[in-house]
């Protein structure tokens, strides 16, 4: 069942309707669309029909910013078709957002979109896009989800760069011990690894100097399995996921007292 999500657009006559099969992605989702091409007033012949996964990205700044439009992936759906008056051909795409990808900005200029060319005479711009709304990973919401619920941090900022990094405020009965933790996280296939930074609070002259020198951060790895995240059911196991965190954190403090 396709999603709601749709957009219609006209090329040289021709009426043309893609509809994703979901409102919004998350990272590593497969990506599915129907597209429909109705042809127009008179007889026209498409030369080709492709949609692509394209990728968008700015580099620079002020003036000198610019927008990059990269394809990921590019499937010809048709080449040298008849599009009669008021005949209707229908396609499907399918395709995958790489894991880890990049997430979608608000103002469009930075994400993904689906790109629908029709090559056909007079037509001044055969391509028209929809964007695409990608979200992290589940498995990030549902690791934050459990630092918030079960363990009391309070998230505080957000960064993406080649992973997504995420700073929580610890609990008042925490605060003496750490000043935040930073959750470092990336998917490698069905496993989720996460890098825990614990930011000491300082407690001694010698812990000053630490600070001053950044050794005051301590760095967990642990790794999740997809079972350990998830229920049967796909319900996030916020217990089980907490239990782990709070295990490197325990530790962390007692050895630094």
């Amino acid at each position: 069942m396709f999603n709601a999500l749709r957009k219609t657009f006209n090329i040289s006559g021709c009426d043309i309707v893609i509809q994703p099969n979901q409102s919004e992605y998350n990272q590593g989702d497969q990506v599915s669309c129907e597209l429909i091409i109705t042809g127009g007033k008179y007889e026209q012949n498409a030369s080709e029909i492709t949609v692509e996964l394209e990728e968008s990205y700015t580099t620079g700044s002020g003036d000198n910013q610019t927008t990059h439009y990269d394809t990921i992936d590019l499937k010809q759906l048709e080449s040298t078709t008849f599009l009669k008056p008021g005949e209707a051909h229908k396609y499907e795409f399918s395709t995958r957002l790489p894991s880890n990808c990049r997430l979608s900005s608000s103002s469009g200029h930075t994400g993904w979109a689906l790109v629908v060319k029709v090559d056909v005479p007079n037509a001044l711009d055969p391509k028209e896009r929809i964007l695409l709304q990608v979200n992290p990973h589940r498995e990030f919401f549902a690791i934050w989800q459990a630092c918030e619920s079960e363990l009391r941090f309070s998230q505080e900022t957000s960064t993406w760069g080649h992973y997504y990094s995420d700073r929580f405020v610890p609990p008042q009965a925490l605060k003496s011990e750490l000043d935040c933790m930073d959750l470092n996280l990336i998917q490698n296939g069905t496993t989720t690894e996460c890098t825990i930074i614990f930011d000491l609070q300082e407690k001694s002259v010698a812990d000053y100097f630490k600070m001053i020198m950044f050794q005051d951060k301590v760095n967990r790895e642990i790794s999740f399995s997809n079972d350990e995240i998830f229920d049967g059911d796909g319900i996030p196991k916020a217990t089980v996921i907490a239990q782990k965190i709070a295990k490197e954190m325990r530790e962390v403090i007692e050895a630094n007292q």
